[in-house]
Order: C-alpha cells, then structure tokens, then sequence
C-alpha cells in the first residue's frame, strides 16, 4: 500500500516538475519566476518520505529532463532536486529557517560554481568573461560617439566605470555566494506560503529589526581592514581573499545598520514608512550608504540597541 501510495504521488510530483521544466526551458517570461518554484515538488516529496525513496525521484527527474528538454538542462534538475530535498528533510525535522536558508545558500552556491567551471571547462564559454567584454566594449563605444558628435563625455566617471568592472573577475567568490543567497532567500519566499497552503508547517524568520551581528564580528572586520591597508601583490590569493571579505562583511554591516534604523524607527513608534524611505533614498543618494555602514558599525560596537 504504501509503496502504491509513493508510486502514484511521485508521479504525480514529477509530472509537475516537467511542466515546470518546460515553462522554465520554452517560456523565457516565466522562467525568472519558475527559477524560485522548481524545487517545490521535491520539497513536499522530502517532508512526506525518505531520503532514499526522494533520491530516487530525483534520478528518475533527471532522466526525464533528458527525454522532455535536453541534456544540458541535467544541471538546473540536480540543483534544484537536491536544494528541494534538503529544504524538504530540515522541514520534516522542524529546523528554523535560518538554518534552512543556510544550507540552500550553501548548496546553490555548490551548485553555482560547478556549472561555473563545467561550462568553463567542457564548453569553453564563460559568462562572466563575455560580459565584462561586452560592458567594456560598450564604454568604449560612448567615448567613441560623443568624440564623433563633438560633446565631452564624463571621463572620470567612466573610467571609474571601466576600473569597478574589471575588478569583477577578482569578485566572483563573492558575487557567486550572493546569487546562491539571492536564491535560496527567493526560494524560501516563494515556496513557504505554498507548503503552508498545503497544510505543512513552515518556520518563521525574527523581524527584521531583531537583526544583530555577534560583536565578535568587529574584530574580524578590523583584521580584514588591516591586511586591506597592507600593499599585498595583485591577483593573489591573500589579495582576492581579503577584496572578497572586505566586500561581503561591508554587505553585512550595511544589512546590520538597515535593522538598526528599523528597531529605533519602531522603538520611536515611526511610521513604518519612515525606515523604508531612508532605505530608498540611500540607494538613489550615494553618501547616505557610508551614513548606513556608520550606524552599522556603531551598532555593533558602541550602540547596545536593546538598552535604548
């Protein structure tokens, strides 16, 4: 009975997954949206079975995706096959959402950086590479066209443009773990509210405002800030290393002084639009970032936000 039972709900899961797949391969519209939804058949898959029984699902998915799209999506079935049993089995043993949000970051990003090297190495084609070509190339097109119409283009700022893009290749470590968070976070978004409608119980985050950095975090953050003072040789690993950190933690710091505006905005019983405004405006009005980081670092170190 039970082996009936898993037979006929793994089919009928798999058989959404295919939709899903050929949405996502033949409807470029819709794919954005469906990169978020694909994990979700093996999520309910992993809350209501085992690991073994979801594994195998997940080989019979992928000789699918061969015969219904082709063998070069084999990669986007393993990723999100593996991500939705992950999320699935933490679920099932009523991990907090944290924890989940973790371990998908950790797995796409896993994910991210084998198709990374799998399309470098098999297929020779590098996406990043051709970009940065194709953003350059560009730049150097807007010199071109306002020399020819006789305007003076803004120099300075394009080759501050010119100079942030082909820091670009020393950035992947950190781009690439911020598109697996993106994702993960994204993935979290959209199916939770779809496994609770399905009468599964999903955890919930803290409210923003309660974000806080350990202060331990400032000690790291002052270490990374001395060896960045350091003339360390270009393109090496202890280089790359700390450009990567010291953009990662600024990130964090950034996330930390957004949470603190919003604990004292309601603290302070503002309008909730107030902390969201500010978090616009520093976007449009670039010296209100370094305000932000200002007020994250202080948070952390000198400002106890639960004593205020």
């Amino acid at each position: 009975m039970k082996s009936t039972r898993f037979i006929t709900e793994g089919a009928v899961l798999l058989a959404i997954y295919s939709v899903l797949l050929l949405i996502f391969r033949f409807v470029p519209f819709l794919s954005i949206f469906m990169a978020f939804l694909m994990p979700l058949p093996f999520i309910i898959l992993s809350i209501k079975y085992s690991i073994k029984e979801s594994l195998l699902l997940c080989c019979v998915a992928l000789g699918l995706t061969i015969v219904i799209t082709s063998f070069n999506l084999l990669p986007v079935t393993l990723m999100y096959s593996t991500v939705g049993i992950a999320f699935g089995y933490l679920l099932k043993n009523e991990r907090s959402k944290g924890e989940i949000l973790l371990t998908s970051t950790f797995l796409y990003l896993i994910h991210t950086v084998l198709s990374y090297i799998l399309f470098k190495a098999v297929f020779h084609i590098d996406f990043i590479k051709e970009n940065i070509d194709l953003a350059t190339e560009a730049i150097e097109k807007s010199k071109e066209l306002s020399a020819s119409l006789g305007t003076n283009a803004n120099e300075k700022a394009l080759d501050s443009l010119t100079n942030a893009i082909k820091l670009i290749p020393t950035l992947i470590p950190s781009l690439l773990l911020m598109v697996s968070f993106i994702l993960a976070f994204l993935t979290q978004l959209v199916t939770f509210p779809l496994i609770r409608r399905l009468g599964y119980k999903t955890p919930k985050f803290k409210p923003f405002r309660e974000f806080r950095l350990p202060v331990g975090f400032m000690w790291f953050f002052l270490i990374v800030m001395i060896f960045s003072f350091f003339n360390l040789k270009q393109s090496s690993f202890l280089s790359t290393a700390v450009i990567n950190l010291t953009y990662v933690l600024q990130i964090l710091l950034l996330v930390q002084g957004y949470a603190s505006i919003f604990y004292f905005s309601y603290l302070k019983h503002f309008s909730k639009a107030v902390p969201i405004i500010i978090l616009i405006a520093s976007f449009i009005i670039q010296p209100l970032i370094y305000i932000v980081l200002l007020i994250g670092i202080v948070s952390i170190g000198i400002f106890n936000r639960r004593k205020i």
